[in-house]
């Protein structure tokens, strides 16, 4: 067996085991590329960590609206429980998936510089979902009803670089005018004027035509707009 073809076989047991870990978590949307092609679409600041390998491989992690049911088990123990459980869940695959000599790092969309990493332009490079002008990642099934949660590095060659997707609606007849209309209503001057105006922020989202079937439940939609806790069984 050629060497290539060696590689490719690995890369695809690392991500395949990755992902269905991750997957039982309700983290079931990951896909891939190369650190390289990311880091050449962002500023700087927000590079991957260098492993020694140009075209290490990157998998990025999300998720549907499969996650809400797992975060609503885990708030009855965590403070934060999409941020822990998401952790939790990642960093076990991860360690489950790879033998203890393989160089990697996790990052998680929340974590501050210089470790944060620009989730939405990832997606877009690694082709699972399109970044439409009004800054809303659109899947091509789940339509914008995604959660974008962590990117992990590994120390082995990425497979080759997707075409981009294709632009799956026409933004300036959905999600744009209603973007403009919560632009209008002007920056909140605090998180009490941020939680009055969400309907704005999620009618962004309610814009667009692809994956409506997939929409986030009410209780979850609440829940990750406002942070009021009472979707989750406590008041």
């Amino acid at each position: 067996m050629s060497e290539p073809r060696e590689s490719a076989t690995i890369v695809t047991a690392i991500v395949t085991a990755i992902a269905s870990r991750c997957a039982a978590g309700g983290i079931d949307l990951h896909a891939t590329c190369a650190a390289a092609d990311y880091d050449a679409a962002v500023p700087p600041a927000f590079r991957l960590p260098d492993l020694g390998r140009p075209r290490a491989l990157v998998i990025v992690l999300g998720n549907t609206r499969a996650l809400w049911p797992h975060v609503r088990v885990a708030a009855s123990t965590d403070r934060n429980p999409v941020d822990e459980h998401v952790a939790r869940v990642v960093t076990a695959a991860v360690d489950a998936a790879l033998q203890t000599s393989t160089r990697r790092e996790i990052r998680f969309s929340p974590e501050p510089p210089p470790r944060r990493v620009a989730m939405q332009r990832l997606a877009h490079v690694a082709g699972l979902a399109w970044l439409a002008p009004s800054h809303v990642c659109v899947h091509p099934t789940f339509g914008p009803w995604i959660a974008l949660r962590a990117a992990v590095i590994v120390d082995v060659d990425a497979p080759p670089a997707r075409p981009p997707l294709p632009p799956p609606c026409d933004c300036a007849t959905g999600c744009q005018p209603a973007l403009d209309r919560a632009l209008a209503a002007g920056p909140p001057r605090d998180a009490t004027e941020l939680r009055e105006r969400w309907r704005l922020w999620l009618a962004v989202r309610d814009a667009c035509p692809v994956g409506r079937e997939h929409r986030y439940s009410d209780d979850q939609i609440r829940y990750h707009y406002t942070g009021d806790r009472s979707p989750l069984g406590q008041d």
